[in-house]
Order: structure tokens, then sequence, then C-alpha cells
């Protein structure tokens, strides 16, 4: 079998080998047809005054090289070895204004699977924007493209700033459509519609996480970020499954706050039918209305109460069911926590770290919200939640004010205490539901 050997400047053959070069070029203005032997990206821009294209597989599987082939019991050709192997491959255009808008290039590559990302950065003016693709496969004889890849929606920026993965991306254009048509036609074909394309936002935010570990394997000056990075990335990996079921049904939730002044918010995507969750945790003041010996430091009314065990907890949330003949309230699940939670963004300020001396005001870091709305979800406390682990430990979700930033992370779910004990850094927060739906 004769596989091209391809460089940036040549095509010829060879007997079972291939050449892809790290650097290419439009000179022959790009590659015309797909032969059995040839195989890459094709891309189209529209945009005027791009000069280069960058591409990268997130996984660290090889783009270029020289690579040697084998055959199986089938007879299918596949990648053996590769010598001189590179994960990443520039395209530059020759004219110095760029490529010739909505004509289409190819980019050559090795047979590789892409399903778990690929970016490709793409340089106009001085700037450059990052697209992720995922779910495709670059086979011998074929040409993938950036299908979803909507122009205006392209975020440039100077080619030095670093590369930020969104915690809570913009909802895209399509995505968007989606939710409109299963709102205004809720049928199972429409919801199975949206939850796929909220698998591949997913699965294009786990991309930008992989490459960012990749840029630290090349640039990190220690270990340790590159080590916390692929535990992020792991995570987000491991519990792929619950965190899009998690988001789409809270995405799909259609109820309405019945009363958004008060300080409760809707918990989207309970089991619970109406279940809301608490702006805050409970805070000093709100106990002492329940318990009337509890005391507390001056001028910390609206920190958050701790030193609670479990039955306490229980005992304040069985005191505001007495008072509400409408309501049922108690702790949240672990599950209901991060629903009302949420993502915990990148770059989120929160109470965490040792950066204050102890816990502060439930409010000190309002502008951080939950998923649901409220505040307070991560760093100052832990909260109690009644989901437990095998031993029978409850766990706690959130973080403190003493904790590493990466242990107050939603999914964290490693952390537990014992529930007839109280803590100086937990506390907890209330869920609430409707009697009908509780008893």
């Amino acid at each position: 079998m004769a596989i091209a050997i391809v460089t940036a400047t040549a095509v010829s053959a060879q007997e079972d080998k291939m050449v892809i070069s790290t650097v290419q070029a439009d000179k022959d203005n790009g590659y015309e047809g797909n032969t059995a032997t040839r195989c890459g990206i094709k891309f189209n821009i529209k945009l005027s005054g791009v000069t280069k294209v960058e591409l990268e597989s997130v996984d660290g599987n090889y783009l270029a090289g020289t690579a040697s082939f084998k055959k199986d019991s089938q007879g299918v050709m596949s990648v053996d070895k590769v010598e001189n192997a590179s994960t990443v491959i520039t395209f530059d255009s020759n004219d110095k204004s760029g490529f010739t808008p909505g004509k289409d290039y190819y980019i050559l590559t090795l047979p590789c699977d892409l399903y778990g990302g690929y970016r490709l950065s793409i340089y106009r003016n001085g700037l450059v924007a990052h697209y992720f693709g995922v779910h495709q496969e670059v086979k011998l004889g074929t040409f993938i493209s950036p299908v979803d890849l909507v122009e205006s929606e392209l975020a440039f920026d100077k080619p030095d700033a670093p590369l930020v993965e969104e915690g809570r991306p913009k909802m895209d254009s399509k995505t968007h459509s989606l939710f409109v048509q299963y709102r205004r036609q809720p049928t199972e074909a429409n919801k199975q519609a949206l939850l796929h394309q909220m698998e591949v936002r997913y699965d294009k935010v786990v991309a930008r996480k992989k490459n960012k570990l990749r840029e630290l394997e090349r640039e990190a000056r220690t270990y340790n970020i590159v080590e916390h990075m692929q535990g992020i990335v792991d995570e987000m990996v491991q519990n792929r499954k619950n965190r899009i079921q998690q988001q789409f049904l809270r995405f799909i939730d259609p109820r309405k706050d019945e009363n958004p002044k008060d300080a409760w918010m809707v918990l989207r995507g309970a089991s619970a039918s109406n279940a809301y969750i608490g702006y805050t945790p409970v805070t000093n003041a709100e106990y002492a209305t329940f318990k009337t010996d509890f005391v507390y430091d001056a001028g910390k009314e609206n920190y958050p109460v701790v030193n609670i065990t479990i039955a306490e907890a229980t005992a304040y949330c069985n005191w505001l069911t007495a008072q509400d003949r409408k309501h049922i309230y108690r702790l949240p699940s672990e599950e209901e926590w991060v629903l009302g939670a949420g993502h915990m963004p990148k770059d989120v300020a929160m109470n965490s770290n040792r950066i204050e001396s102890d816990l502060t005001a439930v409010d000190a870091y309002k502008q951080s919200l939950g998923a649901c709305g409220g505040i307070d979800f991560w760093g100052n406390c832990w909260e109690w939640t009644t989901s437990t682990d095998t031993n029978g430990q409850y766990i706690i979700k959130g973080g403190s004010w003493d904790s590493k930033r990466d242990d107050c992370r939603s999914e964290k779910s490693d952390d537990v205490r014992t529930g007839t004990l109280g803590y100086a850094n937990v506390g907890f927060r209330v869920v609430r539901t409707d009697v009908s739906n509780d008893r």
C-alpha cells in the first residue's frame, strides 16, 4: 500500500509511510480532493485578515511526524509507530493579506482520534481566537471540519493572553435555538436533541481544560500546578454523566420564583417539584431566633452559624416547619446542594485559602452567585448535607475560610464529618419544599 508523504512544500509517495510536517502553508492554494491516502482538517473562514491557523490535539494525540502503518486482521490500516511526533500543526498563509475568505483550505494530519477535542486557533490582525471541536475522528481518506464554528461568536484576544477556561460559558446560538424549540414543544425528540447539545457543550469545556493542561505541561515551572489541573480534568471526565444530567435538569426546569424578594431561591432540577434553597447559610441571628439561649459575638449577627450538629440543624428545620403549614424545611442532600451551587467559577471571589483570618459575614462576597442565585456557597464555612459515605459519615460541601480553593469545588465529594459533633468551620443551609410533595 502506498501512503503519501506530506511535507510543507511537497507531496510524494512511499510504501506504508506517511510524513506530516508541523509547519504547513497554502502555497499550493490548498489541497484539492480527498484521496484514500490523505486526511486532516478542512477549514473555510469568511473573515478577512486571517494569516495563520494552529491545530492541537488536546488529548496529546499525534497529528504530525513520520508514521509507519500496520494492518489488522480485517485488512484495515492504522498507525503503528510515529517518529518525530508532534501534537501541534501550524498552517500559514503565504499571502500577507491572509487566506482568501470563503475558500476551502486543508491541514494535512496523521489519522487521529479527536473525539476528546482539538483546538483550532485563528490568528487575525495581530489577535487570536480559539475554537474547540469535539466528537470527531480523522480517518485515512477523510477531512473533518469544525462544523459548529460560528465566526460571530469567536472572541479575539492578544496572542500572549492566558487561555482562560470559562466556568460558565455563555449560551451559544445553537443551544439557545434547541432550548427555545424544547420549551415550545417539549417532545422526547426535542429533549434528546437539547441533551446531546449540552453534552457537546460540556465536552468543549473539558477540551479547554485539557488544552490548558497541555499548556502547563509545556510551560509550568512546578509539577504541582500540572498535577492540580490534571485532577480537575480527571474529575470532570469521571463525573461527566452526573454533571451533565444536573446541568440539564436545572436548564429545563421551567419554574419562576414565586416571591423574588424573599430569601428562598428556586432549586432548579431538584426531584421535589417545588424545591427552594436558602439564599445564604443560616446565620447566627436566624439561629438565635430558634434557640433563645444561643450566644454569639457582638457584631456577628450576619455570620454563618457554626458548631452545630446534624441533630441541631435538623431541629432548626423542624422548628421552621412547625410554623409553616404549606412547607417542609430540611437539610439538602449532596445532589440538591450541588444543584443550588452549580459549578464553581475558576476565578470566583470567596473566603478561602486563609485570605481572611476567620469567618466573614455571609454577604461579604455577595458578588459570587451560585447557579440558583444564592450566595456564600464556596468558602467561609462548610455546609452539612444529609448524604453519607459508606461509613455513615456526613458529606460536607463548599469548603471554608481555611480550605484550599480546590477543596471548595462543588464536585468535591470526599470531605466528611461526624454528624454528632459540631465544628468551628461547618454550618448549614436549608431546603424548603411543599408539604404535598414531601409528606
